[in-house]
C-alpha cells in the first residue's frame, strides 16, 4: 500500500518562454501541419489539471491545429459531438489525451499521414494509475480518432452505451506508439518515482526482447509527464542536439497525405571531429555502483569517447568492453580528492599520448561528446586551459564543478602531474573537496579556467539536472548554486546551450533515455541545423 499525498505533483505557474532554432529546416513539418489536421482535446476535472493545461498550451499543445479544453462536466459523447458538428470541415483527426501525456505532434502527423481520415481508424493506450505518477490519481486512456471513426461513433449512437465496444469494430492502429503501461508497482524502481516519464520506455527495453539498441521509431507520446518535465522534453527534442549529426528520416509514399523522400542520416562531421579531437574520458565510480553505471555509460555516451576508463577501488571486469582500473585508494565522498589524483596520475603515466584532452566525469553525469569536440575544436591542446562549469564562491576561489565534469588540455594535465601534485601548491592529503582542490592545484600550475558558455551566454556544463536549471523558481533564491556560479544562469530555455555538453544527476537507467532522444529520435519533418565550425581548420588533415 502506498502512503502518498493526493497530488504528488505540485503544479505552479511560471513562464519558461520559447526560443527559435533559426538553422532548423521545418518545411516538411509545416506541410504535414497543413495536410494532417489534428484537433486536440483535454478534459480537466480539477484546479491542478487546469493549471497544468496552461503548461501544455506553452509546449506540445501549441502544435495542435486547434486545442479544445473542457473544464465542465460534459460527457465524452457531448464533447465529441460538439467538436464534430462545429469543426467537421477543418478536422482530420481528434487527439484526446490526459494532461499527464506529452505528445510529439510531428511524429503523430507522420504516422497519421499513412491513413485516410475518412477511414474508421483509431489508436488507444491505457495508462495505469501509480500514486507518484498521475496528477489526478486515476487511470487514464489516450485516444486518437479519425474523422471517419468519430462520425461513426456519433451516427451509431455509441455513447448511449459502452462506446469502446463500437471502437472494437473499427481498425486499430499500433498502440505501442503511445506507450501503454500497466505493470505491478513492485517492478518500479523507487529512485525513478520523480522521473516516471522515463519508465515506460525503460520497461519496454528491459522486460521485452527489444533492448535499448532497438528503440521505438518516432513514438507519439510519453505518458506520466509532470508540468516541469514538459519543458525538459521540449529542450531535449527541439533544442539540444549533438553537433555534426543530421538525423535520418523515412519517406512517405505517394498514397500518404504528403509525399516525402527518405533522408539518410549524416554524421560525417561528427566522425571527422572524432578523429581530429581525441578525448579520453575518466569516469569515477564506486564498487557497489560499477555494474550498473559502467554498462550504461559504455553503451551510450562512453562509446563516443576516443578512450573510456572507469576508475574504482576494486578489480572489477564484469562489463565487457570497459577498460577498468582499480585504484589503491580508500572510498568515500570526503576522499574523492585522493581518488581523483590517483586517476589522473594513472592516465598521465599510461595514456597521455592517446588523447589530446582529458575529461573527468562522475558516474551520474551524461555527456554529449560531439558537443565537447565542437567547443574544443577552436582550442589547442598545448594551451594550459580547462573547461567546465566555473564556480567562484569567494573572491580567491576558482574551480570547475566536479558534478558537471571538467576537461583538461594535455598541457594542463602535464602541469598538474609534473609541477602540481608533487608540490606543496596542491593538497597532498587524500582528503579534500575534489573539484575545489583541483581548482587550487591547476591555478597554482598556471592553468586557466576558460569560459565554456556558448556565444549567447548559455551554459554548456550543467551542474544540476535539467529540471532544476530550466524551470524558473524551481530552486529557492538562496540556493547555494547561485552564490557559486561565476556566470549567472539565465531563466527558462535561455539557461542552456543548443550544444550543451554535460548534465548532472542523471540516473543510470535515464542515461539510455537521454541517448535515445538525442541520437535515435527527433520530431519528424524537422531537420536540425548546425552552426558552422568556423576558423581555418581542415578536418581532413
Amino acid at each position: 500500500m502506498y502512503l502518498q499525498p493526493p497530488y504528488k505533483e505540485r503544479v505552479v505557474e511560471y513562464e519558461v518562454r520559447t526560443r527559435n532554432e533559426t538553422r532548423d529546416n521545418t518545411v516538411i513539418a509545416q506541410q504535414l501541419y497543413g495536410k494532417v489536421r489534428v484537433h486536440c482535446l483535454l478534459q480537466l476535472t480539477n484546479s491542478h489539471e487546469r493549471l497544468k493545461a496552461k503548461h501544455i498550451l506553452s509546449t506540445w499543445g501549441a502544435r495542435c491545429n486547434r486545442m479544445h479544453i473542457s473544464k465542465g462536466s460534459h460527457t465524452i459523447g457531448e464533447l465529441y459531438q460538439s467538436i464534430y458538428e462545429r469543426f467537421y470541415l477543418e478536422l482530420d483527426w481528434l487527439l484526446h489525451v490526459h494532461v499527464d501525456s506529452y505528445v510529439i505532434m510531428e511524429n503523430l502527423r507522420f504516422h497519421l499521414a499513412k491513413y485516410a481520415p475518412t477511414d474508421e481508424v483509431y489508436f488507444s493506450a491505457f495508462h495505469a494509475f501509480y500514486p507518484y505518477a498521475h496528477v489526478s490519481q486515476t487511470d487514464s486512456t489516450d485516444y486518437i480518432l479519425s474523422r471517419g471513426a468519430l462520425q461513426q461513433l456519433l451516427a451509431r449512437n455509441c455513447f448511449s452505451r459502452k462506446w469502446q465496444d463500437c471502437l472494437a469494430e473499427m481498425k486499430q492502429g499500433p498502440s505501442e506508439l503511445l506507450f501503454p503501461f500497466q505493470i505491478p508497482g513492485e517492478l518500479l524502481p523507487f529512485e525513478l518515482r520523480s522521473e516516471f516519464w522515463n519508465w515506460p520506455y525503460i520497461h519496454r527495453a528491459v522486460y521485452s526482447d527489444q533492448g535499448f539498441n532497438n528503440p521505438l521509431a518516432f513514438p507519439i507520446a510519453f505518458p506520466y509527464t509532470t508540468a516541469n518535465q514538459l519543458y525538459v522534453l521540449e529542450y531535449l527534442l527541439y533544442h539540444l542536439r549533438p553537433y555534426g549529426h543530421t538525423s535520418g528520416m523515412p519517406g512517405l509514399s505517394q498514397s500518404a497525405a504528403v509525399q516525402v523522400a527518405a533522408l539518410p542520416a549524416d554524421d560525417t562531421i561528427a566522425k571527422q571531429l572524432f578523429k581530429k579531437i581525441r578525448i579520453l574520458c575518466m569516469v569515477m565510480t564506486y564498487p557497489h555502483r560499477y555494474e550498473k553505471v559502467a554498462r550504461s555509460i559504455r553503451r551510450t555516451w562512453g562509446r563516443r569517447c576516443n578512450k573510456l576508463i572507469v576508475f574504482s577501488s576494486r578489480n572489477q571486469t564484469s562489463v565487457r568492453g570497459v577498460h577498468t582500473v582499480a585504484l589503491n585508494v580508500s572510498e568515500g565522498y570526503g576522499l574523492l580528492w585522493g581518488k581523483t589524483k590517483a586517476a589522473f596520475r594513472h592516465v598521465y603515466r599510461h595514456h597521455r599520448h592517446e588523447a589530446d584532452w582529458f575529461f573527468k566525469a562522475d558516474d551520474d553525469t551524461y555527456a554529449i561528446m560531439d558537443n565537447m569536440r565542437y567547443m574544443l575544436h577552436s582550442h589547442h591542446t598545448d594551451e594550459a586551459v580547462y573547461f567546465g562549469c566555473h564556480f567562484t564562491p569567494n573572491e580567491n576561489e576558482s574551480y570547475m564543478s566536479g558534478g558537471a565534469g571538467y576537461v583538461l588540455s594535455r598541457e594542463a594535465l602535464r602541469r598538474a602531474i609534473e609541477h602540481g601534485l608533487h608540490s606543496n601548491g596542491c593538497n597532498r592529503r587524500q582528503s579534500g573537496t575534489e573539484d575545489f582542490e583541483m581548482g587550487v592545484c591547476l591555478n597554482y600550475c598556471g592553468v586557466t579556467p576558460t569560459d565554456s558558455r556558448d556565444s549567447s551566454g548559455r551554459h554548456r556544463f550543467l551542474p544540476l539536472g535539467l529540471e532544476h536549471v530550466l524551470i524558473p523558481r524551481r530552486l529557492p533564491p538562496d540556493f547555494w548554486l547561485y552564490r557559486y556560479l561565476n556566470y549567472k544562469i539565465k531563466e527558462g530555455l535561455e539557461c542552456c546551450s543548443t550544444y550543451a555538453i554535460t548534465i548532472h544527476y542523471v540516473i543510470y537507467y535515464q542515461i539510455y533515455v537521454f541517448d535515445f532522444l538525442l541520437y535515435n529520435m527527433h520530431p519528424y519533418g524537422i531537420i536540425k541545423g548546425h552552426e558552422p565550425l568556423g576558423g581555418n581548420e581542415n578536418l581532413d588533415s
